[in-house]
């Protein structure tokens, strides 16, 4: 059964009739979903009616699930109901598969549908194992399995794990992370004869970030003595994990890898053979004037929490444009920020453009405020500010910073 908001309705009836502002709808309850619509409210909340659309009841802040098998962190789960009503918009709980050919209307998985003067797809991408001999983290069950392996390491039953990364094309930080805070525990435990390897297509450690940032993983990875072998694809079989650049293998008594991304494949969506969404660099869909699309379900090959918020206030901007706000939008324009959880300090990593070792940096203070495992402009601010005793002030948002900060320079 659909939910809806008493404003909204679905069944085919038609939704804000004879209302000024435009019919918005946002399919996804992740990232860039909730910075698309944060943004929206910002810049045309008179202009347009915003509705939310998720198969999902709570937003999970997944960059921080990595923490939570070793007790190091816990990742929040909010309602979308109320975060949505927190920026004035209406929540609907459904399964979206697809999009009408005009992107005029949005079908459930039900056979139900919902007027739209315009349609932001921001569902995410599927994850999917690569291999049957592995922990896959992010899947169903991933959490406890990765609890049960750091108690096997503790215990003796486990002496040699691979750190398995795919692909190039998605986000590999979460495996540094999960190598790093494994040895860590592992160290902890006086377990010194255990052996950890990280496998990975990359050429250099976090190579996506350039030069200096991957310089300091480097360093993390040998501190931690975490075999690095980079620049080659790994096949996984019982027992062993074969490298395929040189043709060697070594053997494992387990493999924790990542998953992985397929595009969503919604029905009417021009996609890619992989279920892509194809934008340009304001979040727009080719041929379609009002549908657009940001976040981890584009085509683009870093999916990223930062970057999907980045897309999704392009998108947000180009919207608001189009439905009258007096604005100039600017394009999608990538700068990665990167929280690197390590089990002590985090290191904070950031790079821009499309040459990652401009700008490339590295340090153990934040590069950024709110200092936020997701770094939106939106997004991170209303985090930060669930956590504090007194709301944030107006005038703090989203900033980039290049020295540690005290109570003099703290923004705003």
């Amino acid at each position: 059964m659909v939910v809806g908001a008493p404003a909204r309705s679905v069944a085919g009836m038609s939704i804000g009739q004879g209302s000024s502002p435009a019919d918005v709808v946002i399919l996804g309850g992740g990232v860039a979903g909730l910075e698309a619509m944060m943004a929206l409210h910002e810049l045309a909340a008179e202009r347009v009616r915003i509705t939310l659309v998720a198969a999902e009841e709570e937003f999970v802040e997944r960059p921080m699930t990595v923490a939570e098998p070793f007790g190091l962190g816990t990742a929040r789960r909010i309602a979308l109901r109320r975060i949505a009503a927190d920026f004035g918009a209406d929540f609907v709980c459904a399964e979206a598969v697809g999009v009408s050919s005009d992107a005029a209307r949005v079908v459930f998985a039900g056979g139900e549908s919902m007027r739209a003067d315009t349609v932001i797809v921001a569902v995410g991408a599927r994850p999917v194992a690569a291999f049957a001999d592995a922990i896959t983290f992010g899947l169903a069950g991933s959490g406890r399995a990765m609890r049960e392996l750091l108690a096997d390491l503790a215990r003796g039953a486990v002496r040699r794990v691979a750190f398995v990364a795919p692909s190039l094309a998605g986000w590999a930080l979460p495996l540094y992370e999960l190598a790093l805070m494994t040895a860590r525990t592992v160290a902890a435990a006086g377990a010194d004869d255990v052996r950890l390897s990280l496998v990975t297509p990359e050429a250099r450690p976090l190579a996506v970030f350039g030069g200096d940032a991957s310089a300091a993983a480097e360093r993390l990875l040998a501190a931690a003595g975490i075999e690095f072998i980079g620049a080659t694809h790994a096949d996984v079989r019982p027992g062993a994990v074969s490298v395929r650049r040189d043709g060697r293998s070594f053997a494992v008594d387990r493999v924790v890898a990542l998953p992985l991304l397929r595009g969503p494949g919604l029905q009417g969506v021009p996609s890619t053979p992989s279920g892509f969404v194809r934008v340009d660099r304001h979040g727009r869909v080719p041929g379609r004037r009002d549908l657009y699309a940001a976040g981890d379900a584009v085509d683009f090959p870093v999916k990223q929490g930062g970057l999907a918020a980045a897309q999704a206030d392009a998108v947000a901007a180009h919207v608001a444009a189009r439905h009258g706000a007096a604005i100039e939008p600017a394009p999608f324009h990538p700068v990665l920020r990167g929280m690197l959880l390590t089990g002590d300090a985090p290191q904070y990593v950031r790079s821009a453009g499309s040459n990652p070792d401009r700008g490339s940096v590295a340090t153990w203070h934040p590069l950024w405020w709110p200092p936020t495992k997701i770094a939106g402009r939106h997004l991170a601010p209303y985090l930060f500010g669930r956590d504090l005793p007194a709301p944030i002030p107006p005038t703090v948002g989203f900033v980039d910073i290049d020295v540690p900060l005290t109570a003099a320079t703290l923004p705003g």
